[in-house]
């Protein structure tokens, strides 16, 4: 199982349209994880045109999407429990420490927020933030996630060029 991990899109904030090699590489996977800050709902709607997609809110989103979404979810994929959060409820603070303790259940703890690229695995957990595909404030990068989810879990954090 292939999960395409995104978050922190903040369209049409830093842009008008997800980058071509992004939704080229979504395109693939068996699920997409968008973890918050899609912004508006037809951002949603043009991830649910590529594949199935499981969402949560972020504090950025639109009342509207807000209303729609719900803060946190879990999932079970291949035996593993997914959960999936955005982040700004734990103001910055020992995040990995808050999500784990949110989370006790947990095999894989995916959010966003931060801009920032976390691909760590910490007590058996993974704890995986894919970074922004459109916002490069914070990194010097535009990112995206990939999690393989068989006998082990794998994450990988790919980098977007820049024009793509």
């Amino acid at each position: 199982m292939k999960i395409g991990v995104i978050s922190d899109t903040h369209l049409p904030g830093v842009g008008r349209k997800l980058p071509k090699k992004l939704l080229e590489e979504l395109r693939k996977v068996d699920l997409i994880v968008h973890a918050g800050d899609l912004t508006e709902e037809k951002y949603l709607n043009c991830l649910k045109s590529l594949n199935e997609v499981k969402a949560v809110a972020g504090n950025r989103d639109s009342f509207p999407l807000q209303e729609k979404l719900n803060e946190q979810l879990s999932f079970e994929i291949a035996n593993k429990k997914i959960s999936v959060i955005h982040g700004h409820q734990f103001g910055g603070r020992n995040v990995l420490q808050s999500l784990n303790y949110s989370f006790p259940e947990s095999d894989v703890i995916i959010f966003g927020h931060t801009h920032r690229p976390v691909n760590e695995e910490l007590g058996g957990k993974l704890f995986f933030n894919p970074g922004s595909p459109t916002d490069k404030r914070l990194e010097k990068n535009h990112t995206f996630g990939i999690i393989d989810i068989g006998d082990k879990v794998n994450g990988e954090i790919k980098i977007l060029e820049e024009g793509s």
